[in-house]
C-alpha cells in the first residue's frame, strides 16, 4: 500500500493552507510543497518543520475546508492537523477506501434514496471500497463498472437543476410573449422546454462527467496509485458529493418559479455547508483510525 510522509507543521501553516483552496498535483511523489512563508520553494515553511501532504488529500482537505467555512472549519482543520500528526510521517492510501466505506458512499446512498431511487449504485461502490480495504485486489474493470453507475448517478444529482430548469424557464416564456403566444400559451411553452432542454443537459454533463471519471478512477483504485488518484482531481469530486446532496430533487425544481428558486439559494448553500461538514468529519475519522 502507498504511503506519503508528512512532516509535522504549525497549526496555523496547515490552516492557512486549507484556506488558500484546493491545487492539483504538483511533484511526481503525488505531495504538494506550497511555497514558503519567507519567499522560499522547498517546502519548509519558515519557523517551522516542512510539510508534504498527499496531493489527494491536500486538495480534498482544502476543499472540504473552504465548503464549511467559518468556526466549523477551523475546529475541523484542528482534528486533521491532530490526526496527521499522529500519523508519524503517514498516509496510508486505505484512508480513500475508508472514507468511501464510513462516509462518502453512505451519504450518497441516502442521496439516491432521497431522489426516488434504491441506492443500489452507490452500494456497489462501497462494497469494492470494502473490499480493497480489506486487502483484496479489484480488478480495474469491475471499478469501472461500478463506478460507472455510482457516478452517472452522483453528477446527475449534482447539477444546479434548479437554477437552469429556471433559466430556461424564465427565457422561454420571453420569447413565447414577444412572439404572441399569449399566457397560456407561453406558460405551456415555457414548461416544455425548460424540461427538455434542462433534461437534456443534465444527462449530457453527468454522463460526461461519469465517463471520464469512472475511467481515472477505476485505474487509480485498481492499481493502489495514489499519484493517478491525485491526478483525478479529488477536491473536483468532492465538491460535487456535497452538491448532489444539497440539490432539490428535479421534481421539487419544475414546480419552482423563479422567485423560489432564488429564495432557496440560501437553502442550498446552507445544505451544502453541511454536506462539507459531514464529509469533513468522516474524513478526519478515517485519518484518525488510520493513525490508531
Amino acid at each position: 500500500m502507498g504511503r506519503t510522509g508528512v512532516v509535522a507543521e504549525s497549526l496555523d501553516e496547515f490552516v492557512t493552507r486549507l484556506a488558500a483552496g484546493p491545487v492539483g498535483p504538483a511533484v511526481p511523489d503525488g505531495s504538494v510543497r506550497p511555497e514558503r512563508a519567507d519567499g522560499g520553494s522547498d517546502g519548509s515553511p519558515a519557523g517551522g518543520a516542512g510539510s508534504s501532504m498527499p496531493s489527494w488529500l491536500a486538495q480534498v482537505a482544502a476543499a472540504l475546508y473552504c465548503g464549511q467555512g467559518g468556526d466549523a472549519a477551523n475546529v475541523w482543520a484542528r482534528q486533521m492537523y491532530d490526526g496527521l500528526v499522529r500519523l508519524g510521517g503517514q498516509v496510508p492510501i486505505d484512508v480513500v477506501h475508508d472514507w468511501h466505506v464510513r462516509t462518502v458512499a453512505p451519504m450518497l446512498v441516502q442521496t439516491s434514496v432521497r431522489r426516488g431511487l434504491d441506492g443500489a449504485a452507490q452500494e456497489a461502490a462501497r462494497r469494492l471500497h470494502e473490499k480493497a480495504l480489506e486487502g483484496e485486489r479489484v480488478e480495474e474493470r469491475a471499478w469501472r463498472e461500478a463506478l460507472g453507475a455510482a457516478l452517472g448517478e452522483l453528477y446527475r444529482y449534482a447539477y444546479a437543476y434548479a437554477d437552469a430548469y429556471t433559466t430556461a424557464s424564465v427565457n422561454a416564456r420571453a420569447y413565447a410573449m414577444d412572439n404572441d403566444y399569449g399566457e397560456e400559451k407561453a406558460a405551456e411553452f415555457a414548461t416544455m422546454y425548460a424540461k427538455l432542454n434542462t433534461d437534456a443537459n443534465a444527462r449530457s454533463y453527468a454522463d460526461a462527467n461519469a465517463l471520464a471519471n469512472a475511467r481515472a478512477l477505476a485505474a487509480a483504485f485498481a492499481a493502489g496509485d495514489e499519484q493517478a488518484f491525485a491526478e483525478a482531481y479529488p477536491f473536483a469530486y468532492a465538491h460535487a458529493c456535497a452538491l448532489a446532496h444539497a440539490q432539490p430533487n428535479e421534481g421539487q425544481a419544475q414546480e419552482q418559479d423563479a422567485q423560489e428558486t432564488r429564495d432557496g439559494a440560501d437553502v442550498r448553500a446552507e445544505q451544502y455547508r453541511s454536506a462539507c461538514g459531514r464529509l469533513g468529519q468522516g474524513l478526519a475519522e478515517s485519518v484518525g483510525r488510520a493513525a490508531g
